[in-house]
């Protein structure tokens, strides 16, 4: 079984994501996603301004949005230098969340159990 990553080292992963635009955001746990407005479509084009990591609590901040993935016990940030929409193949794990970037990266959150419990809530800023 894989070390689990400290806020630290996950904090280390996620600085390359200031200033990227998202192209996409999917939830694919299926009780991962724990807010229904707005949706993660509502994302798409938005730059990442700022990421913060408190103990295994990713807090994503976009100029309309804030993010939080929870990785709860288990989950792993894995960095992609290039990826695409995920689609199922047979015999491959797929991640709980993949976040795409513009520039065609991106971030797979992913765990080990085949029960998910990886969670993500989508707030509209007020400011």
């Amino acid at each position: 079984m894989a070390t689990i990553q400290s806020a630290a080292e996950i904090a280390s992963l996620l600085e390359g994501l200031n200033g990227k635009k998202i192209a996409a955001l999917q939830v694919l746990g299926v009780n991962s996603l724990k807010s229904i407005s707005p949706l993660p479509d509502a994302l798409v084009g938005e730059a990442v301004a700022e990421v913060d990591v408190a103990e295994r609590i990713i807090t994503m901040h976009t100029a309309g949005h804030r993010i939080s993935f929870d990785l709860q016990r288990t989950g792993r940030v894995v960095m992609l230098e290039s990826a695409e929409p995920y689609q199922h193949v047979a015999g491959v794990s797929r991640p709980t969340v993949r976040l795409l970037t513009a520039d065609g990266s991106g971030v797979d959150l992913t765990e080990p159990a085949k029960t998910k419990r990886i969670t993500v809530t989508i707030v509209t800023r007020s400011e």
